[in-house]
């Protein structure tokens, strides 16, 4: 099924983010996309996340889609100019990848080459307006295409606190809206009820927790990010702690069903532990 259908269906929605190699051997990025095949609703491919170099998104989510994926492209406003960015919404329409996402971009000092520079030309609320436009055929400077691609757009929330920032996104054309990791309920609760109507699938994002270090480096380091001491007990004390780290994001995943739309798994270079946290997930 089309993601744009899957949405449009309202049942819960199940996204996996795959990133491109660091390079273009592509055995191990082809590999875990067969196993998510039949699996996954889509798979979301992200734009340079974090601000480091690898191979660009949209070439991966074409390798995706030939294995007859539903693919998410990213395109992050950070690195590209407006005359970039619509050529590329153009390219995806072409490549038959139609579902794509707008995003700010982490900030570059965080990422491997600390010396690039920031473009951020368009906002992601003016990427959603400009990919509209396209698919009305017309460019931003007002000129007429020849042609008119069709999106399915959707944007990131910047964080719990920012439905006003979400509601303007869906106002903009955005049909799902991917929210921050989740790992207090009670923080996300408020988010996904005021967003609940707003016209868009709210999807939460799960992050994989790969160790006790990760959570806790998580939680000095990053805003809004809340694991609790009981989580963090729980995998110090498991016997094997890679499968209690599955079963946490897992159980996480159960738990979203009924108060957003949908989760998108994101295991940090472990792609190849999708598999099992869709099946705890799917039971």
């Amino acid at each position: 099924m089309a993601f744009a259908d899957k949405l449009k269906s309202k049942s819960f929605v199940y996204l996996a983010e795959m990133e491109t190699p660091k390079g273009v051997d592509l055995s191990a990025f082809v590999d875990n996309g067969r196993h998510l095949k039949g699996r996954v609703d889509a798979v979301l491919v992200p734009d340079l996340s974090h601000a480091v170099m690898r191979l660009a998104a949209l070439a991966g989510a074409s390798v995706l889609k030939g294995l007859g994926l539903e693919v998410i492209v990213q395109f992050s406003c950070r690195d590209r100019n407006r005359l970039a960015l619509q050529g590329d919404l153009l390219a995806a329409h072409v490549l038959g990848l139609g579902n794509v996402m707008a995003t700010a971009g982490e900030p570059i000092e965080h990422g491997d080459q600390p010396g690039a520079k920031d473009v951020n030309d368009l906002t992601p609320a003016e990427f959603l307006q400009a990919a509209a436009g396209l698919a009305q055929g017309r460019d931003l400077g007002g000129r007429e295409l020849v042609g008119k691609p069709q999106f399915c757009m959707g944007a990131s929330v910047a964080s719990f606190q920012d439905a006003a920032g979400a509601k303007a996104a869906v106002e903009q054309g955005a049909s799902f809206l991917i929210a921050p990791p989740v790992f207090d309920l009670e923080a996300f609760a408020p988010l996904a009820a005021e967003l609940k109507d707003c016209g868009a699938t709210l999807i939460a994002s799960v992050l994989l927790l790969k160790s006790v270090g990760m959570a806790r480096y998580l939680n000095q380091n990053v805003p809004g990010i809340n694991i609790s001491e009981a989580t963090i007990k729980r995998i110090r004390s498991a016997s094997d702690r890679p499968a209690e780290c599955v079963k946490v994001a897992a159980e996480t995943v159960q738990s979203l069903k009924g108060l957003c739309g949908g989760a998108l798994l994101m295991t940090a270079g472990w792609e190849d532990r999708l598999p099992q946290i869709l099946d705890l997930a799917t039971q």
